[in-house]
């Protein structure tokens, strides 16, 4: 039970076929995954692919299949080029009607296809301009929030360069 593991573990393993993938604190795994396999396996996440468009000083921007670019802070610099894949958790995404100022780097533009009202959280499936759904997750601090976004809403979603990680194809 992987909420259980979560909640309880000071170490958590992943294995896959046998073999450990990745082992750490249960806050490292969620918010450093250390593979595309993991970052799927705990939690829900959205992975966006891609390819290396430039990556220097700690920056790297990817342009994705979806067609957004993406701005990300990394560890390291990558290959230019090369495949990889940009990781997210729902909950580190913004919500908005609003256009933001800058849709060149970071911000998905798409339509509410699906809402799961969760009581302390509110799950909103969006689907982007490319077919691509992407889950974004609003806590919902505001009792009976008067402007509730709905079904078929267009929708920007956007997030900071530190919001995700950027994981090698």
């Amino acid at each position: 039970d992987q909420e259980e593991a979560m909640t309880v573990a000071s170490r958590v393993a992943v294995m896959d076929h046998g073999k450990i993938i990745q082992a750490d604190t249960p806050a490292r795994i969620y918010e450093m995954p250390g593979s595309v396999y993991v970052a799927d396996f705990i939690g829900s996440v959205n992975i966006l692919a891609g390819t290396i468009e430039s990556s220097a000083g700690g920056t790297t921007r990817i342009a994705t299949t979806s067609g957004v670019t993406i701005e990300a802070e990394t560890a390291g610099d990558l290959a230019t080029g090369s495949e990889a894949f940009f990781a997210i958790r729902p909950e580190k995404m913004r919500l908005s009607r609003q256009k933001p100022a800058d849709v060149s780097i970071n911000a998905l533009h798409g339509e509410i296809w699906d809402i799961a009202y969760l009581g302390d959280m509110t799950l909103f499936n969006v689907r982007l301009e490319s077919g691509d759904i992407v889950r974004a997750a609003t806590l919902n601090s505001v009792r009976g929030a008067s402007e509730q976004i709905g079904y078929d809403e267009a929708v920007w979603l956007t997030f900071a360069p530190d919001s995700g990680i950027v994981l090698a194809g």
